[in-house]
């Protein structure tokens, strides 16, 4: 799709440059880039019609502290159960995430307090249903055992109209 935006952005500076200035031709050529990439948009829009679902994990501090000073072997087991899930979930998974640490908690007053909500990470999947999200997340590696207190939460995102 990148390389037909490209070719029409081409013609039109090479067709507009023969008529007139420099300037008028960049402008087209931005005018038919910026039609081109409305279309890739909209029909990325329509591709994408599942709902969307952010998963929150949860771990007390003290473990994601641990996690630091455990042996590479070990990492790499963890790592793997990771990347086994995530080839499994395939294109559903939106946003693999990332591990979250150093959390704030903002004051309408402006002050700020740590977090407390031991808030370890996130990820953003697309599913049909409540019934297709929860089957995504059986055997998450979060919940692998790894830690008693490890703990899954997961919200339905809302579309906005005008957003």
């Amino acid at each position: 799709m990148a390389k037909s935006v490209k070719k029409a952005a081409k013609k039109a500076v090479k067709k507009v440059a023969k008529k007139s200035p420099t300037k008028v031709a960049k402008k087209a050529a931005k005018k038919v880039v910026k039609k081109a990439a409305k279309k890739v948009v909209s029909k990325a829009s329509v591709k994408k019609a599942g709902k969307k679902f952010l998963i929150i994990y949860h771990a007390p501090f003290e473990a994601m502290a641990q996690m630091a000073n455990v042996p590479p072997e070990q990492q790499a087991a963890g790592i793997a159960f990771w990347q086994a899930w995530i080839k499994r979930v395939g294109n559903k998974l939106v946003d693999v995430g990332a591990p979250l640490i150093n959390g704030k908690s903002l004051r309408s007053g402006g002050s700020s307090l740590p977090s407390s909500k031991e808030v370890s990470g996130y990820s953003l999947v697309e599913a049909a249903n409540w019934d297709d999200v929860m089957s995504l997340l059986e055997g998450h590696p979060h919940l692998s055992g790894w830690h008693p207190e490890a703990t899954i939460e997961i919200h339905e995102t809302v579309l906005l109209p005008g957003m």
